[in-house]
């Protein structure tokens, strides 16, 4: 591979790496060599297929995008603060057509396989992401996140993974989505590394607390299944127990149903305002579920998107008051393990739905989230997650990873 300088430059080796789970991209494969000494240095990443990276053009997970766009004009900012770091860029990872989704399914360029059961779907839209990490082709690997695209990844896959608070890291280069919302995410599957990529991606915290209260998200474990509530149990247990104090609270007073259809409207007429011109001029086909969410967001009016932007700030405003710096609040990641490859359409979008009223909470409030790798069920693994107050991810981090290494021994 070539050496990197600022202007990272396409490598020798054509190639896509190893890929014994489907989850690079080989029709615009890229791979770049860090610096050979940093804090990441020994180390190898990939980068989900929405980011600008010059010798490439990304595909936004569909050929027809590849097809009518021009190469990259520059590389996203947090990609050369990786290879500064002294880690290698081995590819780029598969995710969902147009990042519409959460299931990891893609239609064209196919999915990618979950290492823990291949009977199941990856998650995504970051799926590629996640398998590629828990599989251990890589040591760490990048995603965008707005509702869970690295959230579920991580949950499907049994890794650490975080949406760190509302325009903490810079997410230049990545493709149009929903500015209001969508963020830059990673995961890990060791606690380690991910606390070092922690480090040079996120900072330091303006504010360092100390944790003195762990708020249980008790409507959304009402909203999972009985069985799967459950087998989160013993890990809040551990985790209170870490605290010290445990209270039980109601997030979404006026329901979880309500605030769903909020991001859902902001989600939509910023996704529509993002492809709804490429959509009408090239028509590309795309998967039942991609399709009717675009159809749906077209169909927004300002009017709507102005008011559901007005609840929103509404939701962040109570957050900060419900979760204070020295509160971190849990609740499940998904609404269950990863959904079988063979249940039907309408099983997996009713998956999608009920893991909605989960995966919404953090984007609609800024704060941000980490997936911990705690629980199982039917042997495969099954995500939970604490929220902190906005801009203490960094602290999150450090409580996360010392958190998962003590419950995993």
């Amino acid at each position: 591979m070539n050496n990197m300088l600022n202007n990272p430059r396409l490598s020798v080796s054509q190639e896509a790496p190893y890929d014994p789970l489907q989850s690079f991209m080989r029709f615009n494969h890229i791979a770049l060599e860090g610096k050979k000494e940093g804090s990441l240095s020994g180390l190898v990443f990939a980068v989900k297929d929405v980011f600008k990276i010059v010798g490439s053009t990304y595909s936004n997970g569909h050929p027809t995008w590849l097809d009518t766009h021009e190469p990259d004009d520059f590389t996203s900012s947090f990609i050369v603060n990786m290879l500064n770091a002294g880690a290698d860029l081995v590819g780029k990872t598969i995710c969902d057509e147009l990042c519409y989704s959460i299931s990891g399914e893609n239609w064209h360029y196919g999915s990618a396989i979950n290492p823990h059961d291949p009977r199941r779907l990856t998650g995504g839209s970051s799926g590629g992401t996640g398998a590629a990490t828990a599989g251990g082709l890589v040591d760490f690997a990048f995603g965008s996140d707005c509702l869970g695209s690295v959230r579920v990844p991580a949950s499907y896959n049994g890794l650490l993974g975080i949406r760190p608070t509302y325009q903490r890291v810079k997410n230049d280069g990545e493709a149009p989505y929903c500015a209001s919302m969508d963020v830059l995410g990673y995961v890990a599957a060791r606690p380690d590394i991910f606390e070092r990529v922690s480090q040079e991606i996120l900072g330091e915290d303006t504010q360092k607390p100390k944790y003195k209260k762990l708020l249980i998200a008790q409507d959304c474990f009402d909203a999972v299944d009985a069985d799967v509530s459950e087998a989160f149990q013993e890990a809040i247990s551990f985790i209170g127990d870490k605290v010290g104090s445990v209270e039980s609270v109601i997030v979404a007073p006026e329901g979880l149903d309500k605030w769903v259809k909020i991001f859902q409207v902001v989600q939509g007429y910023e996704v529509w305002e993002s492809y709804g011109g490429w959509v009408k001029k090239y028509n590309p086909t795309l998967p039942p579920g991609q399709k009717q969410r675009l159809e749906a967001a077209s169909k927004i009016s300002l009017q709507a998107y102005l008011d559901a932007k007005e609840e929103m700030n509404r939701i962040k405003k109570h957050i900060e008051k419900l979760l204070p710096t020295d509160c971190i609040m849990i609740l499940p990641t998904a609404a269950s393990v990863a959904p079988l490859k063979s249940d039907s359409l309408e099983e997996i979008t009713a998956n999608r739905l009920q893991s909605s009223s989960l995966l919404c909470i953090s984007p609609l409030a800024g704060v941000p989230q980490v997936t911990l790798p705690l629980c199982t069920m039917e042997d495969v693994p099954l995500g939970i997650s604490l929220i902190g107050a906005e801009g203490t991810d960094m602290t999150l981090v450090s409580f996360s990873t010392q958190v998962t290494r003590e419950f995993i021994k």
